[in-house]
């Protein structure tokens, strides 16, 4: 039974170092995820930018969207495609009711928000887990250290004797739990709080760009006739 319950001891130990090698593991793996997805849609944005020549109006965006590459299949073009579908039902409907122009500029308000909070959520994917491990992995450090300590403390009340050669093996091994709960936690949170200000600044510039899309959508209703059919 003593044989056992050591051998439970030291797993217990051993298991709580694996499980932040894991957590190590998934760390680093979401940090290099989410540092080439915001790489790759700064990029993308950057280009769509570029070829609305710093205005988004409703002629510009008709010229981009034939473009080869497809541009507005990125952050900032998927919210834009959203308004101009909204637009367009609107432009399909009799000229007699195309006058109610507050209703569907509010309508494209909201769809356009819509698009900019399922952006969110697709931006946020995997901060949880940073933000998981940054929290819980000190605890899960102490654990293990708190464990191997009383391991060590069983074993010197078992042999009557503290020398540091009996208790420099189990409570270095107990302290390096605890270093390495904090060595996992300290990248998870850094990243955690970087990648939330780099959502903040693209939710930003999608908020930018819907604004004037709306803008440009106000626009061209005000500097046609209501008696006139509207083209976009």
């Amino acid at each position: 039974m003593d044989h056992i319950f050591s051998f439970s001891e030291t797993a217990i130990v051993d298991g709580t170092l694996c499980m932040l090698g894991c957590f190590s593991l998934v760390t680093w793996s979401v940090i290099l995820l989410k540092a080439g997805e915001i790489t790759w849609h700064r990029y993308r944005n950057h280009k769509l930018l570029q070829g609305l020549s710093g205005a988004v109006s409703l002629e510009t965006l008709d010229a981009i969207d034939k473009h080869p590459e497809n541009p507005l299949a990125v952050q900032a073009g998927r919210v834009l495609s959203v308004g101009r579908q909204t637009y367009a039902r609107a432009q399909s409907l009799p000229h007699d009711r195309q006058t109610q122009h507050a209703a569907w500029h509010e309508l494209i308000e909201r769809a356009l928000r819509q698009q900019i909070q399922k952006e969110k959520a697709l931006l946020d994917s995997g901060l949880g887990w940073l933000a998981s491990i940054g929290s819980t992995s000190p605890f899960i450090g102490l654990f293990g250290t708190v464990w191997g300590i009383m391991h060590a403390l069983k074993d010197i009340g078992a042999q009557g004797n503290a020398s540091l050669e009996v208790v420099a093996g189990p409570i270095g091994e107990a302290l390096i739990a605890t270093a390495l709960g904090i060595a996992v936690a300290i990248p998870a949170v850094i990243a955690y709080n970087f990648f939330l200000r780099q959502n903040r600044q693209v939710l930003a510039s999608l908020e930018h760009i819907a604004t004037d899309f709306l803008r440009s959508c106000i626009e061209n209703d005000l500097s046609q006739p209501a008696s006139q059919p509207q083209e976009i």
